[in-house]
């Protein structure tokens, strides 16, 4: 799953300079890009954050330009073309759709050492836990009931976007088959792929879902692949950015649905006693016209923490192997929470 990647490391000295000569050759001539304040934010497990200012000249006068460099980990926990996501945020651009703006590409690494693109930095912060009773970000009650219909909203936006006006399907992959059975084979290859020992808890729930595959959508939709409340800044109290696209797909809108209610994440993503999963999928229906069938949505539960638990072990292997300095996921504790979701809907 991990992407090819430069063998050394570069130094926080060497890469600014890299980035530096990258981009004079990517803006006008005479611009004389300088960069500041260039370092590396959190830990990404599947792109690496180094946020900076660059100034350069524009009209005579020096200006300056907030970015953030998103690049390639020397190890990854989802292989994704940067290509895709870049040109899938361009796309973007002519939507209501809040996505960042992105500005330059160095697919293959060639100057910035690893796979690597370019685009504007935001004001606001992201939290998993912005709508618990912790309330991180200090959001009034109000202003926390506001962004969970938000959530609702921008999803709904975004499931409801012309896929063909925009060229998608010349961007992203077309499923060959139903999207509920591509996503299935392609999690169960990365299973296979990615065991250090058997793994039979994981292979009778691939089972249940090969025997219970819903049947597929009206229409393909483009499906963000991570839609949670952490990948939103807030600012200001109010919803600001959807962040980390490179999950991005054509599929059915049960995929993005089911991430977003599956059991793991429910106490992160409603608002107890004001904004309950079914108020959730209530008012989803409302704006879209697109009612969710109970059993096709716990299809796409399932496959969720079945894939959350892939993942997870995409993480142990990538340390046992590579040498990765990240920590893992809890595996067995994913693979516990992902059977007894079959259980329980075997029980019904």
């Amino acid at each position: 799953m991990s992407s090819a990647v430069s063998t050394r490391e570069l130094t926080t000295t060497e890469l600014t300079e890299a980035l530096r000569a990258f981009l004079g050759r990517n803006l006008p001539p005479g611009a004389e890009p300088e960069i500041e304040a260039l370092y590396r934010a959190g830990t990404g497990s599947s792109r690496e954050n180094w946020p900076f200012d660059a100034t350069w000249l524009e009209s005579g006068e020096r200006s300056t330009h907030r970015l953030l460099m998103r690049r390639d980990p020397q190890s990854a926990v989802v292989d994704t073309a940067r290509s895709a996501e870049f040109h899938l945020l361009e796309a973007l651009e002519a939507t209501s759709i809040p996505a960042p703006r992105v500005r330059w590409l160095d697919d293959e690494g060639v100057d910035l050492a690893r796979p690597t693109m370019i685009g504007d930095r935001y004001d606001g912060s992201a939290h998993r836990g912005v709508l618990r009773d912790k309330n991180p970000l200090r959001l009034s009650s109000e202003q926390r009931l506001a962004l969970a219909h938000d959530m609702c909203d921008v999803l709904g936006r975004l499931h409801s976007v012309d896929i063909d006006a925009l060229g998608l399907r010349d961007i992203l992959d077309v499923p060959d088959c139903s999207p509920a059975e591509h996503e299935l084979e392609r999690w169960i290859g990365e299973l296979t792929g990615n065991e250090l020992e058997p793994q039979p808890g994981l292979r009778l729930c691939a089972e249940w879902l090969r025997d219970n595959i819903p049947a597929s959508p009206d229409r393909l939709v483009l499906v963000h692949g991570d839609f949670r409340p952490a990948n939103v800044l807030v600012d200001d109290g109010k919803f600001g950015v959807l962040l980390d696209w490179e999950l991005a797909r054509l599929g059915d809108p049960l995929d993005d649905l089911g991430w977003y209610t599956t059991p793991l994440y429910r106490g992160e993503h409603f608002v107890p006693g004001q904004w309950t999963q079914e108020d959730f999928l209530a008012r989803y229906a409302a704006a879209t016209g697109r009612d969710v069938a109970p059993e096709a949505l716990t299809f796409w539960q399932v496959l969720s923490t079945f894939r959350l638990a892939v993942i997870a072990l995409n993480g142990v292997r990538n340390f046992c192997e590579l040498g990765s300095d990240r920590p893992s996921a809890p595996v067995d504790s994913l693979i516990a929470k992902v059977v007894d979701q079959v259980l329980a809907a075997e029980k019904g």
